[in-house]
């Protein structure tokens, strides 16, 4: 925990001196801001470990756009004003929310799989029932909004630990079974082909 506060505190420093020049319009002050936007992301991180026990590596920062991709599938992001977005305006939305509801002017963390089953290789149709399987499980840790036809799920800062910590091993499980399946799959697959050739 002393460690925490430490690197807090730096980034505090950091951030107070960075505050005082950002917005002199040298050109050489360009790296000011991105050191003050920088600054002030890490400071967001640790705010998510203090608050909702949500544990990232501080190699990772949200950008200017307000997004931080975790991995491929996973990322937090802030929504603001959605119906101004919708409307034309400045935001992010969930572009399909199955009950229309919007998280406003909040953190979200979100899992996202638009390739669906593909996740798990190039076998499509045999992989389907493993993907929906899989989503289904992940639809048990309650998010706050669900874009079902895109195969997203949304949850609230608050709600998003559970989650956040399982899944790579959730996902981790599926990989494993499919490499089973998909083994089994082709074992059926040259049967069947041998079969062909032995009636002919």
């Amino acid at each position: 925990m002393k460690t925490i506060m430490n690197i807090k505190k730096a980034y505090k420093e950091i951030k107070e001196v960075c505050e005082k020049y950002a917005d002199n319009s040298e050109r050489y002050c360009g790296d000011i801001r991105d050191m003050l936007i920088k600054a002030s992301g890490h400071l967001m991180i640790i705010d998510w470990e203090e608050k909702y026990g949500i544990k990232l590596s501080h190699e990772y920062s949200p950008s200017k756009a307000l997004r931080l991709n975790i991995n491929s599938h996973s990322s937090i992001s802030y929504y603001e004003d959605a119906v101004k977005e919708k409307e034309g305006g400045s935001g992010r939305y969930i572009s399909w929310s199955d009950d229309d509801k919007q998280p406003m002017n909040e953190w979200i963390f979100s899992l996202s799989f638009p390739t669906g089953a593909y996740i798990f290789g190039e076998d499509y149709d045999g992989q389907q029932n493993l993907f929906q399987e899989f989503f289904n499980e992940l639809k048990t840790y309650n998010p706050d909004f669900t874009d079902i036809h895109n195969h997203s799920l949304f949850w609230k800062l608050e709600n998003a630990k559970n989650i956040f910590d399982n899944f790579n091993i959730i996902l981790h499980k599926y990989q494993e079974l499919n490499g089973q399946q998909l083994k089994q799959r082709n074992i059926d697959k040259l049967k069947s082909q041998l079969k062909s050739l032995e009636e002919e």
